[in-house]
């Protein structure tokens, strides 16, 4: 794995938003890399879908205080992850396991809701239909891009042909190199959840969805490293399970997923009602975000990007 210099991003803004039409319900999450002035947390859902940082406060609006107490201002460095779960540094920098929050952003969400729809998916990727400048409604990973000129000629793949020339100038974007991890937790909180640990799931997203240019390949910043350092290293022989699509809704029935390709969460029965008797149905998760240190374009260029998140989230029957 390559080693870059510090990357500086941080949360500006996180909004959640979720949006019950028809019974349907809808999360957003949204990280904006910039300089932390504030956070919002928002619902706009009536009762029918809460969100909470600790399990116990649940809001429809989310204090920004309540999440800048567990992020505040998080470096990235390139890391890599074979789980989604564990994060360990490399390359020419120091081997040690990564520090969250300080090395990758990674932060815990309760959600709740009385809807009869149980498993919670991540959908509609948006990324390419989108800009930096631009937002919408979906999931989406998108950076402004960072000028940046070679200082030495390397393979960009992944075709032989695809050489960057020494001295030639083009535009990066860190939003290639960004992994999304979604971890389902045992509810601590929850009694009634008692389930083992092999049924929880375990999701590791490329949000570039370009299998080419993923874990390990042989060719662009892993080429351009070599080239640099005049230093070989042999890639990883392991390769983690990294999914580079989102599950499909049928179009003929917004309640119900074509696959499970995306299915990160089953909400839980709890013990705990609303104001008309409903029970609560809850789960609990960690949202780890990283820059991948053995994509194909981690290159130094990205300690000069800026890159947007945004998750959707909608609780759906699977498939």
């Amino acid at each position: 794995m390559r080693t870059l210099r510090k990357i500086y991003i941080s949360v500006l803004s996180i909004i959640i938003t979720a949006i019950v039409m028809i019974t349907t319900v809808f999360a957003l999450i949204e990280y904006l890399n910039s300089e932390i002035t504030g956070f919002t947390f928002s619902a706009t859902s009536g009762d029918e879908f809460q969100i909470s940082v600790d399990g116990i406060n649940f809001y429809q609006s989310l204090p920004e205080e309540e999440i800048r107490a567990i992020i505040r201002e998080t470096r990235l460095i390139d890391i890599t992850s074979m789980d989604g779960i564990n994060f360990r540094t490399g390359g020419y920098r120091e081997e040690r396991d990564a520090i969250p929050n300080e090395d990758y952003i990674s932060f815990d969400l309760w959600m709740r809701s009385t809807e009869r729809e149980k498993e919670v998916f991540l959908i509609n990727n948006i990324s390419k239909d989108i800009s930096f400048n631009e937002t919408g409604i979906g999931t989406y990973v998108v950076s402004r891009g960072a000028p940046w000129i070679a200082r030495h000629t390397f393979l960009n793949g992944p075709e032989v042909t695809d050489v960057v020339e020494k001295g030639s100038f083009g535009i990066y974007h860190s939003s290639e190199a960004i992994r999304i991890a979604i971890i389902e937790l045992n509810d601590d909180l929850n009694a009634l959840d008692v389930r083992p640990e092999d049924e929880l799931k375990r999701f590791i997203y490329d949000p570039s969805e370009n299998p080419e240019r993923g874990f390990g390949a042989t060719f662009g910043a892993y080429s351009y490293f070599f080239q640099m350092a005049n230093y070989y290293m042999f890639p990883p022989a392991e390769r983690p399970l990294t999914s580079y699509r989102l599950s499909e809704l049928d179009p003929n029935d917004p309640y119900q997923a074509l696959d499970n390709e995306s299915w990160v969460a089953t909400l839980q029965e709890t013990t705990v009602v609303d104001e008309e008797g409903k029970t609560f149905y809850q789960a609990k998760i960690r949202i780890n975000v990283w820059i991948e240190g053995w994509d194909a374009d981690t290159f130094d260029a990205l300690d000069q990007d800026i890159v947007k998140i945004q998750l959707q989230f909608k609780i759906v029957n699977k498939a």
